[in-house]
C-alpha cells in the first residue's frame, strides 16, 4: 500500500511538472485534469478548470465571452484540437505529432497561438480519457515566418524578389482563376545611374516600388524581376484595370521623382492577360514572355507607354 501512495505521488509529480502541457478530458471534452504548463501559458486560475470543457477552460476565441459551450461555436466543427481529440477517443488511434494553430484569449487579447499536438486513449474503470500533450512553438513559428518574409524579399526595395515572384506566379496560374501580369522596366535607368550616380538610381528604384505599393490592392503582388525590372501581378484582373493602375503608378513615381530628386524617369510597360478560360496549360514562361513582348514593344514604340493585346497608351 505504502509504495502504491509513492508510485501514485511521483506519477502525479512528474505530471503537474512536465516539460510539455499536459490535459486529460472525459468522453463530453470536460476537463479531468490539467498541469501547471497549461495553466502557465494560457493563464488559467487552478480553481477554475475543473470539468469544465476543453476551448472554455482554454479561453478559445470563437466561444470566450459568448455563453456557448466547446463544441457549439460556428468553427467548432473544423477545429483541429476537437478533430485530433476525437480520432483519439473514438477510434482508438493514437495521433502523433501535429502541428495545430488557434485563437485563444489570453490576458484578455486574442493571439493565435502554435502548438505541436499529440493524442491518445486511457481507458480505466469503464470510462474512456482522452489524453492531449501540448507543445507551444508559436515563438518557433515567428520566427520560421520572420524567416521566410526575410529570404523572399528583395533586400534593395522591399519588393518581392524574383524567386519569391516566379513561385507566386506559379501559384497563381495553376489556381486557374483569371490573371494579368505586368513587366514593367525603367526608361533609361543606366543614364540615370551614370548622370547621378547608383545612390540616386537605387532611390529611383525604392520610390518606383513606393508608388507601385501604394497603388495596387492587398491581394497584388509587385516584384523585382531583376536590375530595373519589375513584375506585377493582378488577380482576377482585367487589362483596363491594370491599365488604370499602371497610369497612377506613373504619375505618382514622376511626381515622387520630382520632388525628391528634381528628376522625372519614366517607365515602359507590358501587360498580358490570361483568363480563367484561357490560363489552363500555359507555362510560367510562356506567361513572362507574353508579357514581356508587349514590355518591348512600348520601348520600340517610344517608350514611357504601356503595350496590351491591341492596345498601345502613352502614360500622361
Amino acid at each position: 500500500m505504502e509504495n502504491d501512495n509513492i508510485s501514485s505521488r511521483l506519477f502525479q509529480a512528474v505530471f503537474e511538472n512536465s516539460p510539455v502541457g499536459l490535459v486529460v478530458v472525459n468522453g463530453d471534452t470536460s476537463l479531468q485534469s490539467i498541469n501547471n504548463y497549461m495553466f502557465a501559458t494560457f493563464n488559467i486560475d487552478p480553481k477554475d478548470f475543473h470539468e469544465r470543457m476543453l476551448g472554455n477552460a482554454l479561453k478559445c476565441s470563437d466561444i470566450y465571452l459568448t455563453g456557448k459551450n466547446c463544441g457549439e461555436g460556428d468553427n467548432c466543427r473544423d477545429c483541429s484540437l476537437r478533430r485530433i481529440l476525437s480520432t483519439a477517443m473514438m477510434e482508438g488511434v493514437n495521433v502523433p505529432e501535429t502541428v495545430v494553430e488557434h485563437y485563444f484569449n489570453i490576458n484578455g487579447a486574442n493571439r493565435k497561438k502554435w502548438f505541436n499536438v499529440s493524442a491518445s486513449r486511457v481507458v480505466t474503470d469503464n470510462a474512456i480519457y482522452g489524453v492531449l500533450s501540448f507543445m507551444d512553438i508559436t515563438t518557433q513559428m515567428g520566427y520560421e515566418k520572420l524567416l521566410k518574409t526575410q529570404l523572399s524579399l528583395d533586400a534593395a526595395t522591399g519588393s518581392m524578389n524574383k524567386y519569391a515572384l516566379v513561385n507566386s506566379l506559379k501559384s497563381l496560374a495553376e489556381s486557374k482563376d483569371g490573371l494579368t501580369v505586368a513587366m514593367i522596366d525603367i526608361d533609361d535607368f543606366k543614364s540615370v545611374n551614370d548622370t547621378y550616380g547608383h545612390l540616386v538610381g537605387d532611390r529611383v528604384l525604392n520610390l518606383f516600388c513606393s508608388a507601385a505599393f501604394t497603388n495596387t490592392r492587398k491581394q497584388d503582388i509587385v516584384g523585382r524581376f531583376g536590375g530595373e525590372e519589375f513584375m506585377l501581378l493582378f488577380p482576377d484582373t482585367v487589362t483596363s484595370l491594370v491599365i488604370k493602375v499602371l497610369q497612377r503608378i506613373s504619375t505618382s513615381f514622376r511626381t515622387a521623382c520630382m520632388k525628391e530628386l528634381d528628376f522625372s524617369p519614366t517607365f515602359s510597360a507590358g501587360v498580358a492577360e490570361f483568363s480563367i478560360e484561357n490560363i489552363a496549360g500555359v507555362s510560367v514562361d510562356a506567361i513572362i514572355i507574353k508579357a514581356d513582348e508587349n514590355l518591348y514593344a512600348s520601348k520600340n514604340a517610344g517608350k514611357n507607354r504601356v503595350t496590351a493585346s491591341g492596345i498601345s497608351q502613352t502614360f500622361k
